[in-house]
């Protein structure tokens, strides 16, 4: 793989996993065709078109912020339309960070923590929590593959982001 290739792909990683999954294939080798003899990079208007439409192609497929903020803080099972946006998320790289620090979770983890810095009048009693908090956090951590099999589980996808086939005569739907 070339320099400039690299940068292709580097330029794709705007596009969902979805959407480089089923398409990138075709996008790398349009990016490749119009590459220039001795070009090393992608022009700076073909990059921001590239990224533009990636994000545009995120940000078509979202949840409106009520379902999405419902899902976040309190693990409600989106629509089956959102499905695939869902399993992205699941499988993203810092899925378990943004479940226990998302909206709700933020708010009481800094709670937490501002109670005790302040009024906690004996800092190495203020370390010993913090670093407690800390320790739970990666406890639970180490339970980011089972959680994130409960997780696709709720939408019928397997860990590696598969739909389930289905028994004939089970219903899984919830």
């Amino acid at each position: 793989m070339d320099l400039y290739e690299r940068r292709c792909h580097l330029l794709m990683r705007a596009y969902p996993p979805r959407f480089r999954e089923s398409r990138g294939g075709e996008l790398l080798s349009t990016l490749l065709d119009l590459q220039e003899p001795g070009q090393t990079r992608p022009s700076l208007r073909e990059s921001l078109d590239v990224i533009r439409s990636g994000l545009a192609a995120r940000l078509r497929d979202r949840p409106p912020f009520w379902r999405w903020y419902l899902y976040r803080s309190f693990s409600v099972r989106l629509p089956p339309k959102y499905r695939m946006w869902a399993r992205d998320d699941i499988q993203g790289r810092f899925y378990i960070f943004r479940r226990y620090f998302g909206p709700l979770g933020t708010i009481f983890y800094a709670t937490g923590l501002f109670v005790v810095i302040v009024f906690d009048k004996n800092p190495p009693r203020a370390l010993g929590i913090t670093l407690f908090l800390g320790i739970a956090y990666l406890i639970r951590r180490v339970g980011a593959r089972k959680i994130r099999r409960r997780e696709l589980a709720k939408y019928d996808l397997d860990l590696g982001g598969s739909p389930i086939r289905t028994q004939p005569g089970k219903d899984r739907s919830r």
